[in-house]
Order: structure tokens, then sequence, then C-alpha cells
């Protein structure tokens, strides 16, 4: 706060020189002078101080030296020379607020990824979903532009909105689309997990659920029997098509509170045996385990096609250390995996909602995940 205060006030560098010029530090310590930024020069000083205190030590100098003011600092210097021009003055209100609202609106757009063709089609969902310069960032729902664009353009695997102060960066990836497969043999489309249908695009068959509509796992969505007004009996077909969902999945763990830490004591014992159908001979003479804690390796090997084995364990003795959970380690990595779980399944989470509940000597740690994923699997009819 001093510090703060002394670069406001009016002050000076000022040069001192003559003999022994350490002599005009000494005399404004003993007057409790404030001083800063003390720098050798050629044949003397230079320092930062107050107009006040450099007049108080110019009246009392001691002889042989010299006291020169080079520079003056501070907030009166600036306002004797703001001083007459009133537009510049009555202009920084008025700049302050412009710089201030424009912050509050975009005024770039970028778009990054996909092919050129890809993003001229974002780029058109973007215009009409009025993410364009000049749009207010603060009525910007980047969760929803995300969604609806992966469900209005296809060839999107995912698109993610970021905004960086007023520009607004989309990131794209364009999906793989698989190449379309034909099938003479008569096929239904079932749901593969519960959900509610999104988009709904039918290649073959007739559908028999539409956007909107919650399927349970295992519902006919796609029926390949089709009612016929010139023969008495069905047509059979092959139902195909995409049926895009917004499915929700959910992972619980039990987090110990305590964890338990192994470490070898480098005691190791080992046992050997012979096993003949369920009954096991040791050749060891003892065969004990005297360790209170252990870790057993064992290697079988059989013989041909005799029911017979040779067994092979190593006992290793352990010391256990125990200490508390890092719980938002053991969170965090159990996301992560959750995430690469979701992500290698084909679909593309939405939202993670995160519950902890204390369960004793565990917490519960559960995620639920709301994602959007392709639930149309197709089985032969029966």
């Amino acid at each position: 706060m001093i510090d703060l205060l002394f670069m406001l006030k009016s002050r000076y560098t000022v040069e001192v020189r003559g003999e022994d010029p350490a002599r005009f530090l000494n005399l404004a310590a003993a007057r409790g002078i404030y001083i800063s930024d003390v720098r050798t020069v050629e044949n003397g000083l230079r320092v930062v101080m107050s107009r006040r205190a450099m007049k108080l030590m110019e009246s009392e100098l001691p002889p042989g030296l010299t006291v020169e003011a080079v520079r003056e600092h501070g907030a009166p210097r600036l306002f004797r020379k703001l001083k007459g021009r009133y537009l510049f003055l009555a202009g920084l209100p008025l700049a302050a607020a412009i710089i201030f609202l424009s912050t509050r609106f975009l005024w770039r757009v970028e778009i990054n990824g996909g092919t050129p063709e890809l993003r001229e089609q974002v780029a058109a969902f973007m215009e009409k979903e009025g993410v364009v310069p000049g749009a207010s960032i603060k009525k910007l729902d980047q969760n929803a532009i995300k969604r609806e664009a992966i469900l209005a353009i296809d060839e999107l695997m995912w698109l993610w909105v970021d905004i960086h102060g007023t520009t607004a960066e989309i990131n794209i990836a364009p999906r793989d689309m698989p190449p379309e497969m034909f099938s003479d043999e008569p096929a239904n489309v079932i749901a593969s997990e519960t959900g509610v249908i999104e988009r709904l695009n039918v290649t073959g068959g007739v559908a028999v659920a539409g956007e909107g509509e919650t399927v349970e796992k295992g519902s006919l969505i796609i029926s390949g029997v089709v009612d016929s007004d010139r023969i008495d009996s069905d047509i059979l077909r092959h139902a195909g098509g995409e049926v895009l969902a917004r499915v929700w999945r959910t992972k619980a763990v039990l987090i110990p509170k305590v964890t338990e830490k192994r470490t070898r004591t480098g005691n190791v014992k080992k046992i050997k045996a012979i096993k003949i159908k369920k009954f096991i001979v040791n050749f060891s003479l003892n065969s004990s385990i005297l360790y209170p804690k252990y870790d057993r390796i064992r290697l079988e090997y059989k013989v041909g096609g005799l029911p017979l084995e040779f067994i092979s364990d190593t006992y290793h003795e352990v010391e256990s250390e125990y200490a508390d959970t890092d719980i938002a380690a053991a969170k965090a990595d159990i996301m992560s995996a959750f995430e690469r779980e979701i992500e290698e399944s084909g679909a593309r989470l939405e939202k993670m909602e995160e519950e902890e509940t204390d369960r004793g000597d565990y917490v519960e740690y559960t995620l639920t995940a709301q994602c959007l994923t392709d639930i149309g699997k197709t089985v032969p009819l029966e």
C-alpha cells in the first residue's frame, strides 16, 4: 500500500554527487525519509524520492554533496500535462464504456477441422443460429449449439464451441460414414439400449417408433414386415436405418477411504507340487507359510493330454502401510476411464453428472453420462 501511494505522489529521480554519497542515505534513514530504486552512477547515486523529501534533504544537505532532480514522476505531472485537453478527458469515460461493451459481443467466428465442404455447412448452420460477429456472448448456449449442430448435420462426429474473449472457436470432426450394406435377409431393427430417439433415418422397412419417443432396450424400432395392398400376405424386408438417440449411462464405484500399500520385505519361499486330477502332492518337506501377509505367484505346467500338472508356488512376504486415499485423484481417474469407455463405444458425450455418497469406510462415486449414439441393432426376423 505504501508503494502504491508513493507511485501516485509527485516524486523525482534525483542524482546525488560528491564525496561519500552514502552519507545522503544515512541522513535520509535517520530522518525517516522514504527512498526507493537506489542505483550507483558515475561519482554518485541515483535515487527516487518524493518532492517533500527532496526539499527536506536540500535544507540540511551534508557539505560536499549536491542534489539534482533529473526526472519527475507521479499523478500530478500527468494531470498537468492533461490540463486544458478537455475533449481528451471527456472522451476517456466514453472510450472505457465502448471497450467494456465490446467485450460482451463476438467479433470473430473461427471454424477448425473437417473438410472445406463440412466447414461451409457448419458456417451456414452457425449463421442460422445467430453465432455471427456482433452476437451477444451472454445469450449463446454452447451446449445447445453443439447438440443441435450434431443433430442437423449428418457428417458431424462431434463439435465443440470455445469462446475466448470475443472470439468463438468452433472445432469440428467429420464422422466416418459406414458403407451402405445391402442384404436380402428379412430383419428388424431393435433398440440396443434404452434411450430417447433424436433422429430416425429409415433405409428399409417401416418405422414403428418416431423421433422424441422413449424406447426400451430390445424394443422394435423399424419393422421388416411391410403391409401390402396388392397381395394378401405381408412383404418381408431387410429393415435398416440410423437411430440416433440420447441415452444415459451410469458408472458407480466404491472408493476406499484408506488405501493399503503393500511392500515386499525380500523374504521368499517356494513350494513345488504335483497335481493329479483334484489331488495335490507337495514336494517340499515344510509347506506351511508363516508370513502374516504375502503375494503368491503360481506357475502351472500341464503334461500333454494327461490329467497331470506340475505346480510351482512362490510366496513373497509383504508389509502393509495404510494412508488416507486421495479421493479427488481417484475420482478424476474414474471419470477419465469412463469418458474413454464412452468414446470407444462410438457414443458422443454431451453432459456428465457426478454424485458422491458416504458409505462408511468407502465413498460411493456415481457418474451419469448423457450421450448421443446410434442404438439401432439389426436382428433377423424370427
